[in-house]
């Protein structure tokens, strides 16, 4: 029996137990996804509490619970989550964004939540909607 990876797991590319710029840099880009360096690097400093500018688990468990880990650049955030750069995040887009990075955070399904931001009714969360919803969620 398999276990689905946690949210660390995905981030911790190398397995040495620390997720570096470089992971969080080499997991965007394997979805052929460019992203500002200076973004991720400000993401990692939120979380790194000893100063290493790595996250540990320990960390990074502590930064989801204090909410210390936070999207500071919608647009890179949206490009990350819009998995098949079509300009727009769906319901599935949006599933995969709470399993990693919404994990007791976000209540209730994608569905409702896209429902809730999608001001249009087009289905869909464009780039306005998307940071929307992040200032929304980081209330």
């Amino acid at each position: 029996m398999t276990t689905q990876p946690d949210s660390f797991d995905l981030w911790d590319l190398d397995r040495d137990g620390l997720v570096s710029v470089e992971d969080i840099l080499l997991g965007i880009r394997a979805h052929d996804i460019e992203v500002d360096r200076a973004s991720v690097e400000r993401m990692v400093a939120a979380a790194d509490t000893d100063g290493d500018f790595l996250i540990s688990r320990a960390e990074f468990d502590a930064a989801l619970v204090a909410g210390r880990i936070e999207v500071t650049d919608a647009d890179a955030a949206f490009q990350v989550f819009d998995i098949d750069q079509d300009g727009k995040i769906s319901v599935e887009e949006l599933e995969q964004l709470i399993r990693q990075v919404g994990q007791g955070m976000i209540d209730g399904p994608a569905e409702a939540l896209l429902n809730a931001a999608d001001v249009d009714g087009d289905g869909f969360l464009s780039p306005v909607e998307f940071r929307a919803l992040l200032e929304f969620l980081s209330r």
